[in-house]
This record gives C-alpha cells, structure tokens and sequence, in this order.
C-alpha cells in the first residue's frame, strides 16, 4: 500500500516535466527522467554497497573544474536527485565550489552538527552588516576547524518569492512551489581525507524518496 501510494505521489510529482514545465535538478537532469534513459547516455555504476539501494554512479564528472563523482539516485526508475561528491585537498576549492553555486543559488542556512544559523533569522534581528559578517564567519571558523559543515542553498527566483513571508529557514519550505530546487553542500571527513558533498533536490519529491529508501551513508 505504502508503495502504491508513492508511486501516485512520484506521478503527480512528475507530471509537470510531462505537461512541459521541467524542473532541473542539475545542469541538463531533470526530475522524472528515466533511470533506463540515463543507463543509455551513460556508463554507469551500481553503487548501492555504499549508498542507497539503485543509487547509479557516473566516475568522471567536474564541476567549476574540480574533478567529482556524480550520483543519481532514483524513487521507482525515476530520477529524483543528484549528489557530487570530491576531495577537497585545500581551501581554494571549497571557495571555488561555493562561488559556483552562489551564483545560482541564496544560502539559507548553515550546520554544524546540532548547531544551526538560520540566515533568515538571524539577518532580520541583525541591523549592522558588519555584526551579520562576522557572525557568519565566526560560525564557520569554528565548523571548519572540527571540519564539519553543511550550507543550504534554494533557487535565487524561489528564494525572491518566499522570503517575502518567510521569518526563518523553516518557513521557506511552507506551502513551496513544486518547482523549488535547493542544493545542499556539506564538507566532512571520510576515511581520513576531507570530502565536499552537493546534493540537487526538490524537497518534497526528496522526502519521498527518503521515505522509501533510508539513508545508508549519508552522502
């Protein structure tokens, strides 16, 4: 039953890119899109031992230059988002990366462990930028020393449109378009070497996916 339901709910989700309106996840992936359709662009690898069960791996991938592995994960042979993983060997490229998404994507929020800073929350009790500035960067100082953060991003025109009634990070994904597309981009050690990991979702469509295949291995 729980899985009839949720394939009623991946068709509903999907029947946008059906009637033409596309949602992207990341560069030319688009949610719904067939699994069997990216095996044939692709050659690509079965990595369920390490993540999810049907997560499909492509090995050689970049992004703003710096070499990645690109994940596909998948609710009933339907693409419902993308992960990049890499080593980050130094700081020129956790800079480098994060540019690249900021220039599509606003940030609004910031992790570290069970310590949140709510970027909506905290800019509107903030008047002095400078104050804000520092904040953040205080924040991240002491996350990057334990080498342990996550930064949320959502879709520069979404972020227009529900920051107008939003209050706090929570509020933003009230009553969210279908469409919103989110990134987010965590950095933390595995197997002794520091890995920077971007996950491309639409959050409810994600939830779903959740739902129904629980986290292994968080990527």
């Amino acid at each position: 039953m729980k899985r009839l339901l949720l394939s009623s709910l991946l068709c509903l989700m999907i029947s946008p890119t059906i009637a033409g309106e596309q949602i992207q996840l990341y560069k030319q992936y688009l949610v719904g899109m067939p699994k069997i359709f990216l095996q044939k662009i692709h050659a690509l690898e079965d990595c369920s031992s390490r993540y999810e069960q049907g997560t499909l791996c492509l090995q050689e991938h970049s992004l703003a230059g710096e070499k990645a592995q690109l994940a596909f994960r998948f609710l009933n042979d339907r693409l419902v988002s993308n992960v990049l993983m890499m080593p980050l060997t130094d700081a020129g490229k956790v800079k480098k990366i994060f540019h690249a998404l900021e220039t599509q994507f606003d940030l609004v929020l910031i992790e570290d462990g069970d310590d949140k800073f709510d970027i909506l929350e905290v800019s509107a009790n903030t008047f002095n930028k400078n104050n804000f500035t520092k904040m953040v960067a205080d924040f991240e100082n002491e996350a990057y020393q334990k080498r342990s953060i996550k930064y949320t991003f959502i879709s520069k025109d979404e972020f227009a449109i529900q920051s107008r009634t939003a209050r706090n990070f929570s509020d933003l994904f009230k009553d969210a378009p279908l469409k919103m597309r989110a990134a987010i981009y965590s950095v933390g050690r595995k197997d002794n070497q520091v890995m920077g990991t971007i996950t491309f979702i639409v959050p409810g469509i994600t939830a779903a996916y959740l739902d129904q295949n629980p986290v292994v291995e968080d990527f």
